[in-house]
């Protein structure tokens, strides 16, 4: 049972709108010695009964919600330093949606029960492009109950689109619950050569700076701009990627071994800690290896970085680490700092897809910060190992599919994180990949996608992706875990679509038919008759 904790500091004063109510009225001296009205008696009435309509109001507002499974939305429980950049705006009643939270139920999960809170950060550009993704990590992360806060991190907005971005974020996200935030920040892709001239461009270098300037500026966790320190330091931060979907809730506990997967290496004498604490981060097994190890490390960390001195087996066992990241605030601002000044040094020697990512690698190393690797936190990438495909190789066939389309962790354990990052493909037919999803995908007259057949794992023992010359075969096993992608990030959209036509299409019917797939999204094949 999750334990309420309500230490939220609220934006509002004492009368709802943001003024003081008077305790007295003062007076001259002889007022004070004569009977008469401060003022007059209309204006008095008229206050007791708008305080009084006030509190008929918020009561029936509470009990309203606590009548029904899904309550009207919420604005955020507090303002930060700066209201516009952290879009916290009161929303409108008329775009008010239903949760799927009571208000008691959010009120509760500010706290796990260990009266530990969380943040569960994401960093995007500001293109419409990852809209849909960040509106699935906030109704996934609705849906598995993740305990704290879920704050979406955009970089790069100009005026206009800033606007545009708290208006979709009022509207489409805030009523889901009052812990769910967005965080706008400056523009901070730019790659400058020595001179400090722009001569590219790298979207990566917004995760590193955006997880900085968000704790140096979001007002829950409390930073000392002068100390440099922090209130909440204790605070945990979970650092994920846009294109993650929750599938079950995160939190600092990896002792549940029937959940967690650690590889045998590090099992064998190489465990740092069960649970994630200072000095202690946790993170995903990602293939990187050794690889951030073969930098020029003295232009990147200092001749004398205490990462130079990591050997080879440490530097596989404690630092491939990838997102999910876990720490507590202290640690990953430690981490923000170095991360941020490493990275754009490392992309200067390696100006590809990762550097961020080995930028991290040098970032924990040069720091002591050893890393406790965990496989199961995501599933990724069919076949290959450090994830938590032994969990979904326990699925029976028969089962697979329906079961990934209402996944429940008591029957068979989960990973915590689904990462839409490759293409899926079971059959012909049946395919899942991101990169088509159209950027309309929730709105009223879109249709949804018509979903996998129950029997899925059991039909085909081939894959054939869209615009591939032919079909690939394919293991039970692997057949397996095609299937449980397919089938749950079809369903995940669909519900998702769902849920935001429910809430949004007021006015008019929304499209619930399931009449396309997500294969038909991309060029249609050349079909091969054998």
């Amino acid at each position: 049972m999750l334990r309420s904790r309500n230490k939220i500091r609220h934006a509002e004063d004492d009368n709802g709108k943001g003024d003081k109510v008077p305790s007295r009225v003062l007076t001259s001296p002889r007022q004070q010695h004569q009977p008469q009205l401060i003022v007059p008696t209309w204006i008095l009435c008229a206050t007791v009964a708008f305080f009084l309509f006030l509190g008929f109001s918020s009561e029936h507002y509470k009990r309203s919600r606590e009548a029904d499974h899904f309550h009207e939305g919420s604005t955020s429980a507090h303002k930060t330093k700066d209201d516009v950049q952290n879009g916290f705006h009161k929303v409108p009643d008329h775009l008010i949606g239903k949760s799927m939270l009571s208000f008691e139920e959010d009120e509760q999960l500010e706290y796990d029960a260990t009266n530990q809170r969380y943040h569960v950060i994401f960093s995007t550009d500001c293109s419409p492009y990852q809209h849909w993704q960040s509106y699935l990590v906030y109704f996934t992360a609705m849906k598995v109950r993740q305990p704290g806060h879920v704050t979406r991190i955009v970089s790069g907005c100009t005026a206009k689109e800033a606007v545009e971005m708290n208006k979709w974020f009022n509207e489409k996200v805030q009523f889901m619950s009052k812990r769910f935030h967005i965080h706008l920040t400056p523009k901070f892709s730019e790659v400058r050569d020595e001179t400090g001239k722009v001569v590219g461009d790298y979207k990566f270098f917004n995760k590193p700076r955006g997880l900085k300037h968000w704790l140096e500026h979001f007002d829950l966790v409390g930073f000392d701009e002068d100390g440099g320190t922090f209130e909440h330091p204790d605070d945990i931060v979970i650092l994920i990627d846009p294109d993650m979907a929750l599938m079950r809730p995160i939190t600092k506990d990896f002792s549940d071994e029937r959940e967690t997967l650690i590889s045998k290496r590090r099992l064998d004498g190489h465990i740092l800690s069960k649970e994630v604490k200072h000095g202690v981060p946790f993170a995903q097994t990602y293939g990187l290896g050794t690889q951030w190890q073969k930098f020029d490390l003295d232009k990147i960390a200092g001749e004398h970085s205490p990462a130079k001195d990591v050997s080879k087996v440490d530097g596989q066992l404690y630092f491939p680490a990838g997102p999910p990241y876990i720490g507590t605030v202290k640690d990953m601002y430690r981490i923000a700092l170095k991360w941020s000044e490493f990275v754009p040094l490392v992309h200067a020697q390696y100006p590809y897809l990762l550097a961020e990512m080995y930028a991290y690698c040098i970032a924990a190393a040069h720091l002591g910060l050893k890393h406790q690797l965990i496989d199961s936190l995501m599933i990724s990438n069919p076949s290959i190992g450090g994830e938590g495909w032994e969990l979904i190789d326990k699925i029976p066939p028969q089962e697979t599919c329906e079961f990934a389309k209402d996944p429940d962790n008591d029957k068979y354990a989960l990973p915590s994180v689904i990462h839409m990052c490759q293409r899926y493909s079971v059959g012909q037919d049946w395919f899942f990949g991101k990169r088509r999803i159209p950027n309309d995908i929730y709105e009223c007259e879109t249709p949804l996608f018509e979903e996998p057949p129950r029997d899925l794992a059991l039909k085909y023992d081939y894959k054939w992706p869209p615009n591939a010359k032919e079909k690939t075969p394919l293991s039970s096993k692997l057949i397996n875990q095609q299937t449980f992608m397919v089938c749950s990030l079809t369903r995940l959209l669909n519900d998702a679509s769902i849920f935001y036509k429910t809430a949004a299409c007021i006015d008019r019917k929304p499209n619930m038919n399931r009449s396309r797939k997500v294969a038909d999204l991309f060029v249609e094949r050349e079909k091969i008759n054998s």
